[in-house]
């Protein structure tokens, strides 16, 4: 009887899922629209450019060279593993742009439905079924997570991977899996590099061998390193500034031009006139305020999930440069600081 039901669990959960997946469907491609829409407009567009020139044997990241590190003019400000990715997918597209764009709005599908059963499995684990799928619903379906799918943005396919990194991770067999799972993460998109803190605890607090926590740590670095590497070579300095050009880039292009950049930077609002320093002055407080979250938790005032909590939401909240998709990662690293919360709570309760 005990496996019959089981299975039967089993069968709720996927005819449940291929629902919410149909539904999911129906709503994301009701948003589809042309090539048109993103040709030379939206980041997508150039993030193809980039992949392109890795087919073509050229390096995406030298043509930062030539800015100021101020002005923003679509450079590739991800790791190579995002373009890497782009790139097969643009092989597979015939280098056609609006296949190209079929094919990775179908992409996103499935990690967007990914992320919603990788969510889901989480809850499942610590035997919270009803509150997982709301949870995986909530996340799916949020206007934010729509607004990402409509504009073809990398997040839900970053985060897809994060939440899977963290539902092997309290498997020390399998913990390996959740480094690797971090690094292709951060390939894709590098925000959840807030979650760093939470793949070094396990030598910190003791639940792995020094020698276990080495490993798994190398498989991280050389997750990210191995497709790097090779840029690394032919350009060092083209890759180190375009990672940092997300510190240094003017906020002005975002929508919202006041607030600390209008306190803390003096020059004329029409021109970016400014040095280098001025420019990094409107993310004082964001730095501030990360600072303040990781003494916090080293003084474990805050659980490790409640950390990568705060940490994402003041990344948000403070970012100078006002993104949507940004907000894309609130719910589902609310969902895993619930899942934890959740967690030690039963754990109480049992003793």
């Amino acid at each position: 009887m005990g496996k019959q039901n089981i299975s039967g669990v089993v069968k709720v959960e996927i005819i449940a899922f291929l629902l919410t997946g149909l539904l999911l469907h129906k709503v994301d491609f009701s948003m589809e629209t042309n090539s048109n829409f993103y040709f030379e407009k939206h980041d997508i567009y150039y993030d193809y450019l980039a992949a392109e020139q890795l087919l073509k044997g050229e390096n995406p990241y030298n043509r930062i060279l030539e800015s100021n590190m101020i002005e923003n003019d679509k450079y590739a400000t991800q790791l190579p593993s995002y373009f890497y990715f782009l790139s097969l997918i643009a092989k597979f597209s015939q280098n056609i742009f609006s296949r190209f764009l079929e094919k990775f709005r179908l992409v996103l599908f499935w990690f967007q439905l990914a992320g919603g059963v990788f969510i889901y499995l989480l809850f499942r684990r610590i035997n919270n079924r009803l509150v997982g799928y709301c949870a995986a619903v909530f996340y799916m379906f949020n206007v934010w997570s729509l607004n990402s799918f409509m504009y073809l943005k990398q997040d839900m396919i970053a985060i897809a991977l994060l939440v899977l990194s963290f539902y092997f991770f309290r498997n020390k067999t399998h913990r390996w899996i959740s480094y690797v799972l971090f690094g292709l993460s951060l390939g894709i998109k590098h925000i959840g590099i807030f979650a760093f803190p939470m793949y070094l605890t396990p030598i910190f607090f003791k639940n792995d061998s020094f020698k276990r926590f080495v490993l798994n740590m190398l498989l991280l670095i050389f997750t990210i390193l191995i497709p790097t590497t090779p840029l690394l070579i032919d350009n060092s300095l083209s890759i180190v500034n375009s990672m940092l050009f997300s510190l240094t880039r003017s906020p002005r292009s975002s929508e919202i031009i006041y607030g600390y950049n209008e306190l803390l930077v003096k020059y004329d609002p029409a021109f970016n006139t400014g040095t280098l320093f001025q420019q990094l002055l409107p993310r004082l407080p964001l730095f501030i305020a990360s600072l303040l979250c990781l003494i916090l938790l080293i003084l474990r005032k805050i659980p490790l999930s409640v950390y990568f909590f705060i940490s994402i939401l003041v990344f948000v909240i403070f970012n100078p440069v006002i993104y949507p998709q940004y907000i894309t990662w609130v719910t589902p690293v609310a969902m895993i600081s619930l899942v934890d919360y959740m967690d030690k709570v039963q754990l109480r309760k049992a003793t």
